[in-house]
Parts: structure tokens; sequence; C-alpha cells
């Protein structure tokens, strides 16, 4: 009986490890749950919820990490066709239309602080180079930054700096970015860059209209078009009010001076031929007057 004591005991042992391994695996798994979840107080969702004093004060629903993101993923939507988005030096290829993204700040250190909805790819893509990404020499596996040897050529795998091996990139489109600083820029729309103190509807090559805007009521508002065209009709209506008054002006001087020549010809035929010449001197006056006029205004 002594001789199968040892045995015994290692035979418990195993068993009591086992035990123990399974029920430190089921801790950690996938919790799901197919009926509705009610919860009454609040909750807080990251690895750097405080666990038993997180403060709530602020809001009942508090997302704490570093690189925490809200995602949407309608598993019934269809992508869009192929869309690119650049990088300094790359470019990635591929589909969004499936999934949007809310990211809050950027989570490396010193990246922008802002808010951004983006449609996201569902799955990642292979990153090339546009003819200027770096071509680093990994020779040295200990070289921190590596060195460069020159560009990767145009449409070849980037590398990653680190490894020198090609890497992959989910593609994020923003459509919505929005910077945090005091003078922080808005951007809407893919491909609207952003910038400090401005908000951007594209870029250079990417145009798009504000439309169904109000008309402009104080000093600093946006005129619209109609009101350009109001202006430049006032504009007009005003240079021909000018010329109106010009001609009547002239018309007069042309009465006049045929009452001052008439009685002094020798017939009524030379009064005519006198205020035609008078005709002739006043036109180019008043036409030099209107341009000058003008040329103030």
């Amino acid at each position: 009986m002594l001789s199968w004591e040892p045995s015994i005991m290692k035979l418990f042992k195993y068993s009591l490890f086992v035990v123990c391994a399974a029920a430190a695996s089921s801790s950690n798994a996938d919790q799901i749950r197919a009926d509705d979840t009610v919860v009454q107080g609040n909750l807080c969702i990251g690895t750097d919820c405080i666990v038993n004093g997180e403060d709530f004060s602020n809001g009942a629903l508090v997302l704490k990490e570093n690189n925490l993101r809200i995602r949407w993923h309608d598993s019934t939507a269809t992508a869009g066709g192929p869309v690119r988005q650049t990088f300094d030096g790359t470019y990635v290829d591929g589909e969004v239309g499936e999934s949007w993204r809310l990211d809050a700040n950027q989570s490396s250190n010193g990246s922008d602080n802002g808010l951004y909805i983006s449609q996201m790819s569902v799955v990642d893509y292979p990153v090339y180079s546009d003819g200027s990404a770096p071509d680093y020499d990994c020779s040295d596996p200990f070289a921190d930054p590596k060195p460069v040897i020159g560009p990767i050529p145009e449409g070849d795998p980037a590398e990653d700096p680190s490894q020198c091996l090609p890497y992959r990139e989910f593609l994020q489109l923003n459509v919505l970015a929005m910077n945090g600083n005091l003078n922080g820029g808005v951007s809407l729309g893919i491909g609207a860059e952003i910038a400090d103190g401005e908000v951007r509807l594209g870029n250079a090559e990417l145009k798009r209209r504000l439309a169904h805007v109000a008309r402009a009521i104080s000093n600093s508002d946006v005129l619209i078009k109609e009101q350009l065209d109001q202006g430049l009709f006032q504009a007009q209506q005003i240079r021909l009010n000018e010329i109106e008054a010009l001609m009547t002006m002239a018309e007069n001087e042309l009465e006049f001076l045929e009452q001052e020549v008439a009685p002094n010809g020798s017939s009524g035929s030379s009064g005519g031929g006198g205020a035609a010449s008078w005709l002739l001197l006043l036109l180019p006056l008043a036409t030099l007057k209107f341009r000058n006029r003008k040329t103030v205004a």
C-alpha cells in the first residue's frame, strides 16, 4: 500500500492543477449574454479604470484608456469602391464603407489633441511607397535608428523602420476632424485638410460647395452669391444712373447752345450746324468725365 502513495499524490496534484488552469482560463474567456443587460449604476470601460474608486461625477459612462476607441461595424453593409489614403512617402489602397470609428485624441505621446469621426476599413492592407519612402539598412540589428540607403521605388512595399519588413495598415479616412487647441481648425468631408483657425471642406484639388446658407447680417458673416449678385447689380445701376445724368446734362447744354447760336446765324441750318459742332465737342468731354468718375469710384 505504501508503494502506491507517491503515485496517488502525483495524480491528485496534477488533477488540482488542471482544475485551477481551467478555472483561470474560464475567467478570462469572453462572456456572451443572449439577453438584455441593464446597468442601473455607472460603468467604466478600459484598463485604466480605478477599482472601487472611479469618479463618476462627470458622467455615468466612462471610457478610460490610452488607446480606447469606439467602433461601429455594420456586417450587412457593402464596401464602396477602392480608395487611397496617402501618408508621408507612402499610400494604402483599399475599401471602406462597412465600419465607422470615433477617436478622442491620438494615442501616442505628442500627437494631435482632437476629435475624429472616420470611415475605417474592416481589414488591413499593404503599405506601398510613393517613390520617396525610405529604404532602411538593417544589416546591423542593433542600430537605432536604422540608416537610410535610399528611396524605395514607387509601388514597392514600404518598410517598417524597426525590422525593415513590409507592413500593413487599416484605412482610416476622416469625415470630421476637430482640433482641440485654442485656435484649432475643423475639417468636414473625406479628403479635407485641417489647419489652425480655419474651417475647410476640401483641399487644393478637392472643392466642395457650402449650400443653403442664410444671408449675411453681421460684418463677419459669409456673403452668399445672391448678395454678391445683388451688390454687383446695384453697382451697375449706379453707373447707368450716372451715364443717364451725364446724357441729360449734355442735352441741356446742347439746347442752351442752340438758343445762343441760332439768333446770330444767317439761317436755321447754320444754327443746326453750330449745334452739331458743339455736340461733337461735348461728347468726348462727357465721356472723359464719366471715365474719371468711374476710376475714382
